[in-house]
């Protein structure tokens, strides 16, 4: 097979101002035609480890370095970041912090156009790679204009267009439906079959094994807690670090194995729905006849839709049908073209941005959109202090918002610069910059990006136990936290409304579910086989309980000496 096109020795190392190693005595490598999947929990290392391989560590992250890291059989303290490139391509978490072009071609050339790559071969190269990576329909586009699900495509297109020997990507699926995400899978199995080496990095571990990885890599604090096969993985992984197939899951709970079970939705809001809120109230946000777009293009086609003050709203289809557009209408961060929102009874337009703050709370996709203070203490009273709030009062919302975030357990996290955290931070930290402002309203674009499964699923049920937040509105591709925590799904395709109901009735039209790029999981397989007239959906942890509990009933009924010897 060859050298190995990345060899990694004995590796630790501790970035400059860490107390503790984030990678301690990690020995890797990975062959030509060879795809290993990298997992385990938030923290663990994983982002380093990425670093490593593509030269910013040492190059760009100073630090203290044990143990060698070797790209194509050189090391990577003795070769140029720009050398290292012709090697290593690495897809990030955040496309908006690698996507540097104005137009889609020219992102695609800019890569090739550093490399002195004649102009000619440039251009049967976007031609070819734009097939390869499903993107022709972007072509002529402004990168502003597209949705992160595109932008994510791009940027995979944008390393291809390089043709490195090994493929880094990170997180690839967060921002990615699931139909598309099977299509980029795709690419990323031809390549390795084509003797290109490929490292991805994720945490819906369900979808990445679809891929057919050879082997796996789970972290835990910096060590490598596991290294080989498939099979192995599945039999030690943590099922709250990592999402794993329910019957994964499930087995586990049936050989004793601990999971926290948080149950189904657990908002109290469940049952309202817009206009029937508590006291005859107007919904909290309406859109009629909305139609908007980017650069002439319409993205939105006459959406009309009432979302209560008072329940948790999932917005589900594929990239690019209008579900981010459809909040930045209401944020009036853009305008409809035709049509009217209301807040509150009253057009938005009679409110300033500002002040529509004060009602949502809105979380970006990307994060970096949203920070720009110089430590996070100053992002969190940022808001607060524009709003003339008592100045006392800041440290309890700056402690506050850390804490339901997550973020707190993090050393000297408040004087932190913010963009020194990770993507998965950055993500809570935006959302802890909202919780600042108190609003009783929170819309959140791909809150589970960047985030491990547990921290995902105690992430939602933290944000239904905030005192005064009284609904939620999300977009996300992770169908399975969509389904498990909100009261209500929004089922869009092409800019238009194909269903809304409770979870249960939006999934029972498979055909329809699947039309708009969707997943069936095997989770929602297992609830649909336990649904019944009280059945909600439950999550994997919660689901995989209940029918270990059912089980347990129903074999001390066929052998009643068993419960008595349990008792």
């Amino acid at each position: 097979m060859g050298e190995p096109v990345v060899e990694i020795t004995d590796l630790t190392f501790r970035y400059r101002r860490a107390s503790e190693p984030a990678l301690r005595d990690l020995t890797v490598s990975v062959d030509p035609g060879e795809i290993l999947l990298v997992a385990g929990p938030s923290g663990c290392g994983k982002s380093t480890l990425i670093r490593a391989m593509n030269g910013l560590i040492p190059h760009s992250y100073p630090g203290e370095l044990t143990g060698t890291v070797r790209i194509a059989g050189g090391l990577t303290t003795e070769q140029r970041l720009r050398d290292i490139s012709l090697h290593v391509g690495t897809v990030l978490q955040d496309p908006a912090r690698q996507i540097v072009g104005a137009t889609v071609e020219a992102e695609l050339a800019f890569g090739p156009e550093n490399l002195g790559t004649p102009r000619s071969e440039m251009r049967e190269r976007i031609s070819q790679v734009a097939t390869a990576a499903g993107i022709e329909d972007l072509l002529g586009r402004e990168t502003a204009a597209l949705s992160g699900g595109e932008r994510q495509l791009l940027a995979m297109a944008g390393i291809l267009m390089l043709r490195p020997r090994l493929y880094v990507v990170d997180e690839p699926l967060a921002n990615l439906d699931p139909l598309t995400a099977a299509r980029l899978l795709g690419t990323l199995r031809r390549l390795a079959d084509e003797g290109h080496a490929v490292v991805i990095v994720e945490h819906r571990v369900e979808e990445a094994l679809d891929l057919h990885p050879d082997r796996v890599l789970y972290l835990e604090e910096g060590r490598v807690r596991y290294l080989g096969d498939v099979v192995g993985f599945l039999a030690i992984a943590d099922p709250d670090a990592v999402k794993l197939p329910f019957e994964v899951v499930l087995d586990r709970v049936r050989r004793g194995a601990h999971v926290e079970a948080a149950g189904g939705a657990v908002s109290p809001r469940d049952g309202s729905r817009s206009d029937e809120d508590a006291g005859g109230q107007p919904p909290r946000l309406e859109f009629r006849g909305v139609r908007a777009g980017y650069d002439g293009r319409e993205v939105l086609h006459g959406i009309d839709a009432k979302l209560g003050a008072r329940e948790v709203v999932a917005v589900l289809g594929p990239n690019g049908s209008g579900k981010t557009t459809l909040f930045r209408t209401a944020m009036r961060l853009m305008d409809p073209s035709e049509g009217a929102v209301l807040v509150d009874g009253r057009p938005a337009t009679e409110r300033t941005v500002a002040q529509l703050a004060t009602t949502f709370g809105f979380v970006f996709q990307s994060p970096s959109q949203m920070l720009f203070a110089r430590t996070v203490r100053e992002e969190l009273e940022f808001g607060p202090r524009n709003l003339k709030r008592d100045v006392a009062s800041f440290d309890r919302i700056v402690d506050d918002a850390l804490r339901r975030t997550g973020l707190d357990d993090l050393e000297d996290v408040r004087e932190r610069p913010p963009l020194t955290l990770s993507f998965g931070q950055q993500k809570r930290l935006a959302l802890a910059i909202a919780l600042a402002l108190a609003p009783p309203t929170l819309m959140l674009d791909e809150p589970s990006a960047g985030q491990d499964h547990r921290t995902a699923r105690r992430f939602m049920r933290e944000l239904l136990t905030i005192p005064g937040l009284e609904s939620v509105y999300l977009v996300t591709h992770d169908v399975d936290l969509a389904l498990a925590h909100a009261s209500r799904i929004l089922l869009f395709r092409a800019g238009e409304i194909v269903a809304d109901g409770s979870p249960a009735e939006v999934i029972e039209d498979e055909d329809r579910w699947t039309s708009c790029n969707l997943r069936v999981t095997s989770l929602m397989r297992a609830n649909a086989g336990m649904r019944g007239s009280s059945h909600r959906f439950l999550d994997a942890e919660a689901l995989a309980v209940l029918i270990r509990g059912r089980e347990g009933v129903a074999a001390a009924v066929d052998d009643p000496g068993v419960s008595q010897q349990e008792g």
